[in-house]
């Protein structure tokens, strides 16, 4: 009788053992899990690199006018003199229609690539009557003849991407004067210059009364997003582009779309009221009021990123290495032989291997074909070792053939979508 219970205790307690050192292997696994982490921030980092040298991720607001103004606040200082203040007021179009054609490609550097684009933009609108804002402490004098017209950018390295001068018709006739880069915003008693922000055009106005129609082209290259602003009192976007993986952001989703392999195209339509924007309003010094929280546009995502798809394996690493161990007890305990827990541990360590060689080959060749490399690398390796150990060619046979389900299984559970 003690003859049979021994073997069963030794089985029982060679499992448990066995279930320990899965877990104890599947720390190795967690430090793979922080090297793709660092690989992965590394690519995000060079990708950041190459989006701004072509000018970052774009964000188009405008165009408005900007009227700089005194307000007399009806106070006098000691001397009776009076106290102004100045300030730049910001007149927002009637009517905005935007068109946009973007041209991507792929820029590398090393073993990393990144999106960027090429995007014809085409600003058509209308100005209505041109009526200042109530001010709450005085009477603001506007001075119209020193008006601008201006363009935001997202930010000063936004300029890069201006591939050539914005083109300006206003009434069907080609405006004479040429944009100059930044924009300049009175605040207060001090002018902040707001430098490379945006670009910007004298632009006089001697009927504030008098509409007019403006059209303006925009040819500008950026990576990664490109982002409108909905700033007339009617907008109206549409973008398409050759880029088959759109990923649309911001304050909103598209009113209608269209994706294919060949590309996608885009509709928006925002009506003032959604817009959360005055028609007239003081402008702030850095002009946020334009874009923040109101901007939507798309993302070029690149979707043959290895990292996510090593992430997601590694996340049954843990139960990855139960099966295999599994798999090798079960041998044992059915089909005879012995194996020492060294040898678990070096099968074991056989399995975390196979994740760096998938990490390191993914960077070069894609993570599929990795995969599968690595997978029957390791698998085929796991096999003999299973014959050594066991003395049998069968028993490393229907070990390679449990290892092959295994990884079929990991594989088919990556690849599956929620």
């Amino acid at each position: 009788m003690n003859r049979f219970i021994a073997p069963a205790r030794s089985l029982g307690l060679k499992l448990i053992l066995v279930g320990a050192l899965a877990f104890i292997l599947w720390i190795p696994c967690l430090l793979i899990y922080a090297l793709v982490f660092e690989r992965s921030s590394r690519a995000d980092g060079v990708r950041g690199e190459i989006y701004e040298l072509a000018g970052g991720e774009q964000s188009i607001s405008g165009p408005l006018l900007l009227v700089p103004a005194i307000v007399d606040t009806g106070k006098r200082t000691t001397l009776g003199e009076p106290v102004t203040r100045r300030i730049s007021v910001a007149f927002t179009p009637q009517t905005l229609d935007i068109k946009g054609k973007v041209k991507t490609s792929v820029r590398k550097r090393s073993i990393f690539n990144a999106t960027v684009y090429d995007a014809d933009l085409s600003l058509e609108g209308r100005f209505g009557a041109l009526i200042p804002p109530r001010i709450s402490d005085g009477v603001a004098t506007l001075f119209w003849q020193d008006a601008e017209l201006v363009l935001k950018f997202a930010s000063e390295n936004s300029l890069k991407g201006v591939r050539a001068n914005p083109a300006l018709t206003i009434d069907g006739k080609p405006f004479a004067a040429a944009f100059e880069p930044g924009i300049k915003v009175d605040v207060s008693d001090e002018t902040i210059n707001a430098a490379a922000s945006g670009v910007s055009v004298p632009f006089p106005i001697s009927d504030p009364a008098a509409g007019f129609g403006f059209s303006l082209s925009v040819p500008i290259s950026g990576g990664g997003a490109l982002s409108l602003s909905p700033i007339g009192e009617e907008t109206t976007a549409s973008l398409t582009s050759d880029w088959p993986h759109p990923s649309f952001r911001g304050a909103r989703l598209p009113d209608a779309r269209s994706i294919s392999s060949k590309g996608f195209s885009a509709e928006w339509r925002v009506p003032y009221l959604a817009r959360g924007l005055p028609r007239s309003f003081v402008a702030d010094a850095g002009l946020y009021s334009l874009d923040s929280g109101k901007a939507f546009g798309v993302s070029f995502v690149s979707t043959d990123s290895p990292y996510q798809s090593v992430n997601r394996a590694l996340k049954y690493a843990l139960m990855f290495l139960g099966i295999v161990f599994l798999t090798f007890f079960l041998i044992e305990a059915t089909m005879g032989g012995r194996a020492h827990p060294a040898q678990y541990i070096l099968l074991g360590l056989t399995q975390v291997v196979f994740y760096l060689l998938v990490l390191a080959f993914a960077e070069h060749i894609g993570f599929e074909t990795a995969f599968i490399g690595a997978a029957s690398a390791t698998v085929f390796l796991s096999g003999i070792y299973a014959a050594t150990v066991f003395r049998s060619f069968w028993r490393g046979l229907v070990a390679f053939l449990a290892f092959s389900g295994a990884y079929c299984l990991i594989y088919i559970l990556i690849k599956s979508e929620d």
